[in-house]
């Protein structure tokens, strides 16, 4: 069997002897196809983001019935839409005195399946025209021990995205001590995602209880309410439990 001779690569070379050359050929085409395979594979771990939409500075004209609790919401027809400040703020001091009125405002649309919210231009909000209605009683569906998450229902609805877990606790606990409203994001049985509004046993608005518990998993009990398409949980903040 003849001897091969070993090869050397000199730098100044003009180019690498022909069997080294293929190894390292082979060498980096082997990296490359592994390096492709590791991002495609992180790719395709990451959970989707959820399917949402913010109508950033798009304020379009909305009419219909205000009401100020539990937390500001405007009836527009089959419509229901949380209301928000811009920011990181909520809208309560803007609507008080208001309840049941009608209104006209302008304001952006940030949705996310059903729920919806504006975020409502500042001077915008005027007094309307029309028969005012009155809202629903809500109907209590019962006691319930749920586990979830508790979010700031603007980001969550679609400002960010994604609106929730550890990687948004800091932003969400801002949002819910500005005033947006809070929501407790559950699985329900069919293994849908649905959002309740955090409410006081009384049907009051939460303060800022809830911030040691945003973006965090926790498990809580209370009453379930509903009223047209919105989903309550009635509970004392001492039934709130890490989990």
């Amino acid at each position: 069997m003849p001897e091969v001779e070993p090869e050397f690569y000199v730098g100044y070379a003009a180019a690498a002897p022909p069997r080294l050359a293929r190894t390292l050929r082979w060498v980096a085409g082997g990296f490359l196809a592994g390096g492709l395979a590791m991002a495609w594979l992180l790719v395709r771990s990451q959970s989707p983001f959820d399917e949402s939409r913010f109508e950033f500075l798009q304020y379009k004209p909305y009419g219909g019935t205000l009401f100020e609790w539990p937390y500001p919401l405007l009836v527009s027809g089959d419509k229901w839409y949380l209301l928000a400040g811009e920011g990181k703020h909520g809208v309560a001091g803007l609507v008080s005195g208001k309840h049941g009125a009608n209104v006209t405002l302008a304001g952006a649309l940030i949705e996310s399946g059903e729920n919806r919210m504006l975020e409502l231009l500042p001077g915008s909000l005027k007094a309307g025209s029309g028969e005012a209605r009155a809202m629903n009683e809500p109907v209590s569906l019962g006691r319930v021990t749920l586990a979830g998450e508790i979010v700031d229902t603007k980001c969550y609805f679609g400002v960010m995205n994604p609106g929730r877990g550890k990687v948004h606790r800091d932003c969400a606990a801002r949002c819910l001590s500005g005033g947006i409203p809070p929501g407790f994001r559950v699985r329900d049985s069919t293994g849908r995602y649905r959002v309740l509004l955090l409410v006081r046993p009384d049907g009051r608005a939460f303060g800022r209880e809830l911030l040691p518990y945003a973006g965090e998993p926790v498990t809580i009990s209370g009453e379930t309410m509903r009223t047209g398409p919105l989903w309550y949980l009635k509970a004392d903040p001492a039934a709130i439990q890490r989990e």
